[in-house]
This record gives structure tokens, C-alpha cells and sequence, in this order.
């Protein structure tokens, strides 16, 4: 439903971008038609821009719950806030960016119909996003963003004997994402992808560019 609900909202938006993109096409002056000698500007190969983006990620994963000879599986939800450094360079059809960020987060793990049951368990998660995309238009670029992130996090044991295991701490994946310039030095920036056993990572967030 969540995954359902990103999509539509960059949907509208970017159908809202377009039409503003296509009003402003159409009230340009036909005055361009007579030239004015002015000399010409050396071609800028490239624009680099920092930038700074807050953003929240969501994922699921398996928690392995084993209290002496018996082992369970259930589920956990991972919600984080997180605040990412970047450094863009846009060329005329494409560009790429490297960022870091850093965040913290609340966890679900199991159920009432699960052996196993903790609620807003406390971690935090930091990692590297490089990103490669292609400019749609002057204002809305697609692309692949790379997610290397550890996370930390304690589960609560309920027994003495009980360990839990809740997987990999170093996650690697790529997300498809879309970029839309919102305002001058605001963007709205959403995406998804594959993580670990069939679970979904989504980001969501506003960019700002300085």
C-alpha cells in the first residue's frame, strides 16, 4: 500500500512539473525570432552543486528468535530519519552525486500471534548513496542510487536462554529513485528497491541544493 502510495505521489508531481514546464514553453516571446548580436558564451561542461537532504527509509526483515532447541521466524519493520551530505555534477543529459548520511530510527519486531513481541526498539544506521541518472527534462532527472548502510540495533531478549538474530548489519541494494525539482533549490526525491529476502527498501525525502 505504502510502496502504491510513492508511486502516485510522484506521479502527480511530475505530471504538475511537466505542465508548468509546457505553460512556461508556450508564453516564451516570439520576439526571439529577430537575433540581437551578442556575443557568444563558452559552453559550461558542467554544474557542480552541495547539497543536503532529509529523508525517511523503510524496510522489512526476518528475525530469527531461538530459545534453546526451538527457533522462529518473525517479522520486523525498520523506520528511519535520516540526514544526507551531498556533491552533485550535472552535464546536459546526465549527472551523478556521492552523499553520506547518518540517522536513527524505531523497529517492530514479531507480533501478538508471534512467539516473539517488541515495539519502537531504538537503532541507528549510517552509510554512502552514489547516484547515477538521466535528466527527463530541465526539471525531473531518473535514476539509480546505491545504498551501502549499516545498522544497529539491540533486540530486547524476553528469556535468559533466547538469542536473536536479526541479520545482516551491512546492507548493500539499489533503488530505482526520481528526482523533481520542486522550486529553485528544493527537490522532492523518491525511490525503491529490492533488499534481503524478498523485503523492499523505500526513501522518501526533499533535497536542497546550495
Amino acid at each position: 500500500m505504502k510502496k502504491w502510495m510513492f508511486v502516485l505521489i510522484a506521479t502527480l508531481l511530475t505530471q504538475n512539473v511537466l505542465a508548468q514546464e509546457e505553460a512556461e514553453t508556450e508564453e516564451a516571446p516570439a520576439a526571439e525570432a529577430a537575433p540581437v548580436a551578442t556575443a557568444k558564451k563558452p559552453a559550461v561542461r558542467a554544474r557542480e552543486n552541495w547539497g543536503f537532504s532529509l529523508s525517511t527509509l523503510q524496510w522489512d526483515e526476518t528475525l530469527r528468535v531461538q530459545d534453546g532447541i526451538t527457533s522462529t521466524k518473525v517479522p520486523a519493520n525498520y523506520n528511519a530519519i535520516t540526514v544526507t551530505i551531498m556533491k552533485e555534477i550535472t552535464y546536459y543529459r546526465w549527472g551523478w552525486s556521492a552523499g553520506a548520511f547518518i540517522g536513527a530510527g524505531r523497529a517492530n519486531g514479531g507480533s501478538d500471534a508471534d512467539p516473539y513481541l517488541s515495539d519502537k526498539v531504538a537503532f541507528t544506521t549510517y552509510g554512502i548513496s552514489p547516484r547515477v541518472f538521466y535528466r527527463l527534462s530541465g526539471r525531473i532527472n531518473a535514476g539509480v542510487t546505491g545504498m551501502l548502510f549499516y545498522k544497529n540495533i539491540d533486540w530486547p531478549k524476553e528469556t535468559s536462554t533466547q538469542t536473536i538474530d536479526s541479520g545482516r548489519s551491512l546492507n548493500v541494494t539499489g533503488i530505482a529513485d526520481l528526482n523533481i525539482r520542486l522550486f529553485q533549490k528544493w527537490d522532492f526525491y523518491t525511490g525503491i528497491g529490492p533488499l534481503t529476502e524478498g523485503s523492499t527498501l523505500w526513501k522518501i525525502g526533499v533535497n536542497y541544493r546550495f
